[in-house]
């Protein structure tokens, strides 16, 4: 059954529902009422075209109309709250997608005279064209000073030590401003050295040196050297979540020949090391803060690095503001006096706290809100899709006694599910459905991965019937997402879904936001809304899909779903040794089709990103790196920029 034929019988009027939802919103926009929650889904509200747009809604001179500039290019508590099969998903789909509708004109959107740009193939998996990223124009000279205060979607459950942050796109969005990494991405889909002078490996790429950059120090003044960045990368290697990224490191330590470099030697040829060194394992931390804060655990919520950002102040769930670094050792950077991140979980909060004024500039990756955006012409708009995540549903599928372990029942979930139509419901028909764990800018799509792409209630059926005949007994699932309205209609939906293709109960677990990646590191699931798969090199997914990485329930692990597939090893461990771009292609697309064979995860669509800001506000742009090269628009993680060439009119 398509999600049209449930929604058909439940379409009450527009206003009535417009003027229910506000009731029930109330208070979180200035309305009175009820304070209730509809934030950013976790599984398919996000939108891939294959380009991003900035829209400058700054009105024209003499003209009072809006100018559009169009670019190309190509996320424990374990209590939760368990909802078994009640309510009909059709009637709350109808009745969020009207009054989401609703509530955004009432406050503030309105009709947009600027006209909406787009370029490309517009079929959903069309590989994506590249164009060049947006830079700083050549009459707009960045004017130094000011302060921006940017709405994230989430903040950090965890200490801000590098080895110890459960970091999510919200999470690098904020510490990258105070931790430089090792390597960046740049626009060549590639790596290149930032705070490390050089990573070169020796002839069969099992050991690696990292020179420091020389003249940067810390915050604090400590140097930044080779002894720096050995104890960075032992901590990396012995950290919660950085130990499974590092675990084929083997030793690190001083050249002898050079304080200002470190050797890391690993058991197995890794050619794509440098890519890790992108991310979290690749952070600085001042290694005289990282000490001390051993000593005295207060420390650790107040970071030390050699960022273009010095920490000032941290307030769990409420603010996490920073200063400019004016020793910071990349001139011109940082142009701003001071940023301040405020998180807003619910994604249509967070854009009314830009139209009222609160902040300067928010992410977003909700449809609705981007769609909202594109029609805004008092602010800016910047959509980021190259290189980003797929939102999909995350399946445990080794865990004893699940059902997931069966191929053949994951498979049914595929069928029973209609992707298009929660795309097109609850996404504002923003979102372009994904085949596979790859987006079109990344190595590895295929056009055609063999995974199911309509709607096929029949097939769906025909498998569950052939498991039940199998296998006697009651027929049961848990479904994980957040406690967000938003999130929950679309579990409401898979509900009813596989309820109808004959599952005999599937419950829906609604956990904190704050807690959903411990959860999930815990393979306390079955089946878990969830983000995730950005990046350049087939590497960055290692350790969320190799056996290495997959431990037993309970355990931490970021093989969340515990897959252990010795094909996909081999060829995870084939990519990792190969330095050559054909080979590591073909690879990477193997994988993709593995993928499309075993159901191993619900895929749902190719995440997009927004950057809205006012229109005083300039940037994100591209920048040019130590080595010549620009940086990868959107900074290599999906959501994220680099907020250092941030700059406002004052």
């Amino acid at each position: 059954m398509a999600l049209h034929d449930l929604l058909e019988p439940a379409m009450p009027r527009r206003a009535t529902l417009g003027e229910r939802y506000l009731e029930k919103v109330g208070t979180e926009h200035g309305h009175g009422g009820d304070r209730t929650s509809v934030s950013t889904p976790t599984r398919s509200i996000g939108l891939l075209c294959e380009h991003f747009t900035v829209i400058d809604v700054t009105q024209a001179a003499g003209t009072g109309e809006a100018t559009n500039v169009t670019h190309t290019l190509g996320e424990a508590r374990m209590g939760h709250s368990s909802r078994p099969s009640r309510r009909r998903p059709g009637r709350l789909l109808a009745a969020l997608v009207l009054s989401i509708g609703a509530i955004a004109a009432a406050c503030g959107g309105g009709d947009s005279k600027s006209s909406q740009t787009t370029t490309g193939n517009t079929d959903s998996t069309a590989p994506a064209t590249t164009a060049p990223p947006p830079t700083t124009a050549a009459e707009e000279q960045p004017v130094p000073g000011g302060n921006v205060v940017m709405a994230i979607e989430a903040d950090t459950s965890s200490p801000w030590r590098p080895a110890e942050m459960l970091c999510a796109i919200a999470c690098h969005q904020v510490i990258r401003n105070i931790y430089d990494t090792l390597a960046m991405p740049n626009g060549d889909g590639s790596w290149s050295p930032y705070l490390a002078e050089s990573l070169t490996p020796n002839a069969d790429y099992t050991e690696w040196k990292i020179t420091a950059r020389a003249g940067v120090m810390f915050h604090d003044s400590t140097p930044f050297d080779g002894a720096a960045i050995v104890e960075n990368l032992t901590r990396a290697k012995n950290g919660i979540t950085t130990g499974a990224i590092l675990r084929s490191v083997t030793t690190v330590a001083i050249d002898p020949a050079d304080p200002m470099t470190a050797v890391v030697t690993v058991e197995k040829p890794w050619a794509a090391f440098p890519f890790a060194m992108m991310g979290q394992s690749g952070y600085m931390a001042s290694p005289t803060w990282l000490k001390a804060s051993d000593a005295d655990a207060t420390l650790k919520s107040k970071p030390v690095g050699t960022g273009p950002f010095v920490y000032e102040k941290y307030v769990p769930n409420e603010v996490f503001s920073m200063k400019k670094n004016a020793s910071y050792w990349n001139k011109p950077y940082p142009y701003l006096d001071s940023i301040e991140f405020r998180p807003i979980p619910d994604a249509l909060s967070r854009r009314e706290a830009l139209l009222s004024g609160t902040v300067d500039i928010l992410h977003s990756a909700n449809g609705q809100t981007i769609a909202d955006a594109r029609k805004d012409t008092a602010n800016k708009l910047t959509e980021i899709s190259n290189n980003g995540e797929t939102a999909y549903s995350l399946l445990h599928v080794t865990q004893d006694g699940s059902p997931l372990t069966d191929k053949s029942l994951r498979c049914a979930l595929a069928y029973a599910t209609d992707d298009k139509g929660l795309i097109d419901t609850i996404g504002a028909g923003v979102a372009k459905q994904a085949n596979g764990p790859f987006s079109p800018t990344q190595v590895g799509y295929l056009a055609e991965t063999g995974y199911p792409m309509t709607q096929d209630m029949a097939k769906a059926k025909e498998l569950v019937a052939a498991y039940k005949a199998a296998h006697p007994g009651k027929l049961t699932i848990s479904l994980a997402t957040t406690q967000d309205n938003t999130n929950l209609v679309t579990a409401q939906a898979q509900q009813q879904w596989w309820t109808e293709a004959g599952f005999d109960e599937v419950t829906i677990d609604q956990i904190d936001q704050a807690q959903y990646i411990l959860t999930a590191a815990l393979g306390k699931f079955q089946v878990f809304q969830w983000r995730n798969h950005g990046g350049f090199d087939l590497d960055q997914q290692y350790y969320w899909w190799h056996s290495s990485g997959s431990k037993p329930v309970g355990e931490l692990a970021l093989n969340f779903g515990r897959i252990k597939d010795t094909k996909l090893d081999t060829l995870l461990d084939r990519n990792r040794a190969s330095a050559d771009a054909a080979e590591k292609k073909q690879i990477a697309e193997d994988v993709n089709k593995l993928f499309g064979e075993e159901c191993y995860n619900l895929w749902g669509s190719w995440s997009i990103w927004g950057i809205m800001s006012k229109p005083t506000v300039h940037g994100p742009v591209v920048f040019e790196l130590p080595d010549g090269k620009e940086t990868a628009f959107g900074a290599g993680i999906a959501g994220t920029f680099y907020a250092m060439n941030l700059w406002v009119e004052h």
